[in-house]
């Protein structure tokens, strides 16, 4: 079945160039992709796969929350702990060269206020966990495909996720300080690879090639063997 999704500029990583005056098209080169950073991540081969592996998504939970005929629950109110963006980044960032892990925490740090637009500018819930993921989602999909996704399916995902009795079962066994990590640490990640996908002209064939064999390995680690038969619908992600 042929993947829905949009390769115009109007789509969610679009968006995510333009929310903010904190990272515009042209900063890049001085923030995170210029030449030295690009082989610098190269080098990082996996920059998600700590994450992943040590977070607390689960495989099975998000496989159930896609299903056609998924249970469905109104989300219930699930406090977040204040947020930690400073010490979330600087955890993300151990997963690069001890060189690179300052710029890498800067970078994370300043995508953030950048997510939580795009979070508002679709309609989600302050501090969406269920959001997020489907944002490192997205991201990830995104450069895999080289493909870009339109707001409404992104959109159409976070709604999935959110009202999914699976994810909110998950998400209930966390507390606050979990859940803040969980969406935190998503929220960077996905907001990281839609640039990364952004900027893709930009990238050397070598980091392109990594940033792919990333985001590939990344959603298997969530999807397991079905990450290519992932879709993003108007009635949110599929797996079949």
């Amino acid at each position: 079945m042929a993947t829905t999704a949009t390769t115009t500029t109007h789509g969610i990583a679009a968006t995510l160039l333009a929310a903010a005056c904190l990272l515009p098209l042209q900063a890049w080169s001085q923030v995170g992709f210029d030449a030295s950073y690009s082989a610098d991540f190269a080098a990082l081969q996996m920059p998600m796969s700590n994450f992943i592996n040590n977070s607390f998504l689960n495989q099975q939970a998000m496989i159930d929350a896609t299903r056609p005929d998924a249970r469905r629950a109104t989300p219930p109110s699930l406090p977040l702990a204040p947020p930690r963006t400073d010490k979330n980044a600087a955890e993300l960032a151990l997963a690069a060269p001890q060189a690179q892990r300052e710029k890498l925490r800067a970078i994370y740090v300043r995508l953030m206020p950048s997510y939580q637009q795009i979070e508002r500018k679709l309609g989600w819930p302050k501090d969406d966990v269920a959001g997020a993921v489907a944002a490192l989602i997205a991201g990830n999909y995104m450069v895999m495909t080289n493909t870009t996704l339109s707001d409404p399916l992104v959109a159409a995902a976070g709604d999935q996720l959110r009202n999914s009795a699976s994810m909110q079962a998950l998400l209930g066994k966390l507390g606050a300080d979990d859940r803040r990590r969980l969406y935190e640490q998503s929220a960077m990640l996905g907001t990281f690879m839609a640039l990364a996908h952004m900027s893709r002209q930009q990238q050397s064939p070598e980091t392109l090639a990594n940033l792919r064999d990333s985001a590939r390995k990344t959603l298997a680690l969530l999807v397991g063997d079905r990450v290519d038969r992932l879709q993003f619908t108007p009635a949110g992600i599929r797996l079949e």
